[in-house]
């Protein structure tokens, strides 16, 4: 008996150890004082000494503070064209990236809806529309894809610069070929004002404008500003294609961090409406150097700007029948965010 008793003894002694040893493995393995930081790589492509540019300069002071990240930080564009981008995130070779809304629709062609000639009437009402109706659908369309958006970015009206007269009147158009980047958006926008275009790469682009190649383009004013300084007259701004962004994460990447990593991976970067806020102050700011510097903007009057409506009309129908079901649905969404937008206006005191 008193082997037993031992025995017995000894076993319980065992027992207990283990449980120990399991307790002490699992604290050890949930503990945040000893996890690894999250590693990664940010790919994206910002204009050095933009408000953009500011924006990833704030998130990887914030990000680098944190202990609980190692990322890797490739802000000038040394991964990419937005395509690769988002392939590289989709296949976790990279795992934040930034993406515009026209880049966004080679990946997901529905999102065309949104920038289809002259959708929106004001910049509040595209904030409307997309806070209230379509940023949840757009976060659904990319999750399936494997790309989760952690912040919405602004990117503002889209204008068409011209190298030698100004272009006021979708007529005016005739005559001149317009640059465009690979986007029926911007194709259907162009053959349904009755112009022509080529799609030329960012490299061919100033010398084609130099050669007359080409005699203008449709871009954003910060991308005027800052890559076509000295080549162009004139700066019309359509307010017709408004354009925003997305910042995502890698699904997989994003879904392996703590609640604390990914609580400071949305938090880091500017909030929607401070970034709207930054970016359009910035715009009209970039629009006054130009002016300064002889560039002519023009601001069209409501009914010059009804007339480009009217004159683009077709390009709307060419992208829904071009996007299915799927873009049918936005476009339906779309219109029910904009009409209650319209009706608490007209409600409010």
């Amino acid at each position: 008996m008193p082997d037993l008793k031992a025995g017995l003894s000894l076993s319980i002694m065992t027992s207990k150890f283990a449980r120990i040893l399991v307790a002490i493995f699992i604290a050890a393995l949930t503990s945040p004082a000893l996890a690894e930081p999250l590693k990664g790589k940010v790919g994206v492509y910002s204009f050095p000494d933009s408000v953009w540019w500011e924006q990833w300069m704030g998130f990887q002071s914030r990000i680098e503070a944190n202990p609980d990240f190692d990322i890797e930080w490739y802000l000038r564009g040394e991964l990419g064209s937005e395509q690769q981008l988002i392939t590289g995130a989709r296949r976790n070779r990279i795992q934040v990236i930034s993406v515009s809304s026209q880049g966004m629709t080679s990946l997901v062609p529905e999102m065309g809806v949104l920038l289809a000639p002259y959708m929106f009437d004001s910049l509040e009402e595209a904030d409307f529309v997309l806070d209230n109706y379509l940023s949840g659908p757009i976060s659904a369309l990319f999750a399936e894809l494997g790309l989760t958006v952690i912040q919405f970015t602004e990117v503002g009206w889209g204008v068409l610069y011209t190298v030698d007269k100004p272009v006021i009147e979708p007529v005016d158009l005739a005559g001149l070929t317009i640059r465009i980047s690979p986007s029926i958006i911007l194709q259907s926008f162009i053959e349904s004002v009755g112009s022509d275009y080529a799609i030329l790469e960012l490299g061919e682009l100033i010398p084609g404008l130099q050669t007359g190649l080409i005699q203008g383009g449709l871009t954003n004013v910060v991308f005027v500003h800052n890559a076509l300084d000295g080549q162009v007259c004139c700066v019309t701004r359509l307010k017709s294609m408004y354009e925003m962004g997305a910042n995502f994460a890698n699904t997989k990447w994003f879904d392996s961090a703590t609640d604390e990593q990914r609580a400071a991976l949305i938090n880091s970067y500017d909030g929607l409406p401070t970034a709207r806020k930054n970016v359009r102050a910035y715009v009209e700011q970039v629009v006054a150097e130009g002016q300064a510097k002889g560039v002519n903007y023009i601001d069209l009057t409501k009914e010059q700007r009804q007339r480009w409506k009217l004159a683009s009309s077709s390009g709307l129908q060419r992208i829904l029948d071009d996007t299915g079901p799927e873009g049918a649905r936005l476009y339906d969404l779309l219109l029910e965010g904009k009409d209650a937008f319209s009706n608490q206006k007209n409600s409010a005191p």
